[in-house]
């Protein structure tokens, strides 16, 4: 019984000093835009190498402004952001990639590289910040494996805005401020320019049916929903297997 109590205290201690950590404060260390880091991963199953290709800011920070580190130790890599003066971590979260999962595949096995084109979106840093990606071994536990700075004042770093005529955005359910709201963009595949309408009306029906179950019912003043249609010269999704 003394152990079971030892125990219990325990397991109540732990989340209690993981809580007693103080959140870095949004404003003092971003701004409320988006910045994207576009990387190449590139590697077998025992070689691994990445490279940032292009950097992007846009829009604003649709993200947590309160929760910026990620204490749920989940995912195969971690994005991390330090403050570059003081080393301290103010920005985190795990992911999962498809390269992670073509290193446990035959042909990453036979050293065949291969390389795949991933993107870390995070918020929009006010001075240089040191962008880290983490890996997990096979005991679980993280290690870098790739690091650089960022400077977000960099003439390099893209912040143009994209402007495609051919893009429609539909406002299909909207419930207010994005910073406060989980937000679902629904892109269109396979929908020619003249099957708009039918993609407005797939668009209505995922939402109707989105909302008819809970927790999503009681909750449907907490989300934001978008379509986002780009005509395609074909109509229907592609089958390579098919040759269609």
């Amino acid at each position: 019984m003394k152990t079971c109590y030892v125990l219990v205290a325990w397991m109540v201690f732990v989340p209690f000093f993981l809580q007693a950590q103080p959140e870095p404060a949004f404003e003092d260390i971003f701004m409320d835009k988006t910045m994207r880091i576009d990387y190449f991963h590139i590697g077998d199953a025992n070689t691994e190498i990445i490279t940032v290709d292009h950097i992007y800011q846009y829009g604003i920070w649709a993200g947590s402004r309160v929760k910026l580190i990620d204490h749920f130790n989940n995912g195969l890599y971690y994005v991390k952001i330090f403050d570059l003066e003081s080393g301290r971590l103010v920005y985190s979260q795990g992911f999962n990639s498809y390269f992670g999962e073509y290193q446990t595949s035959s042909p990453a096995a036979e050293g065949i590289k291969r390389t795949y084109h991933e993107s870390a979106v995070i918020p929009c840093p006010r001075k240089t910040i040191r962008f880290s990606l983490e890996k997990r071994d096979r005991k679980n536990k993280l290690h870098e494996v790739f690091s650089c700075q960022v400077d977000p004042e960099d003439i390099r770093i893209i912040k143009e805005r994209v402007l495609d005529s051919s893009v429609k955005v539909i406002k299909a359910h909207v419930s207010g401020d994005p910073h406060k709201k989980v937000d679902i963009a629904i892109v269109g595949e396979g929908y020619t320019i003249d099957e708009f309408s039918k993609f407005k009306d797939d668009l209505k029906r995922f939402i109707s049916s989105f909302f008819r179950y809970e927790p999503y019912r009681a909750m449907k003043d907490k989300f934001n929903i978008k379509g986002v249609f780009k005509p395609s010269q074909e109509s229907g999704t592609d089958e390579p297997r098919a040759n269609i």
